[in-house]
């Protein structure tokens, strides 16, 4: 299985399309961050080079990739999706409406079991925290 942790964007999928969008927009500058040399780790890494148009290469990446799955793989594109938006989120970027939308959808809707599933549970419910509040409020 291609999922390692609690968060949305721990799973091979929506990391191989945070990778390909970040490189995408930051190439080379990205490459010498991302060194195994560079004392940063890859979470600030993202932090300081997260934008919209990080957030849009991503989720091409995602459409790109999504197309060439096996249906009997287990990776999911619509978590990958929520995983690339929560990242994105989580390093102050607005988001537009309709992809949180999507990726709030995506999480309401999740039905993967993960090995340690209460954890998955409280993870959930603190990303849809985080996608909700981004929301624009009514009235």
């Amino acid at each position: 299985m291609g999922f390692w942790g609690t968060k949305s964007y721990d799973n091979d999928l929506a990391s191989d399309a945070l990778d390909a969008g970040f490189d995408r927009v930051h190439g080379e500058r990205y490459e010498e961050l991302m060194d195994d040399r560079n004392p940063v780790p890859f979470e600030k890494v993202q932090e300081q080079l997260a934008s919209l148009e990080t957030l849009k290469e991503a989720l091409a990446a995602l459409e790109d990739a999504a197309g060439d799955l096996d249906p009997e793989d287990e990776d999911d594109p619509a978590l990958a999706l929520a995983g690339i938006v929560v990242r994105h989120v989580e390093c102050k970027i607005a988001v537009p409406e309709e992809i949180l939308r999507r990726a709030i959808a995506a999480l309401e809707a999740e039905e993967i079991e993960w090995p340690k599933p209460t954890e998955r549970k409280l993870r959930i419910d603190k990303e849809l925290a985080l996608l909700r509040r981004q929301l624009p409020q009514d009235g």
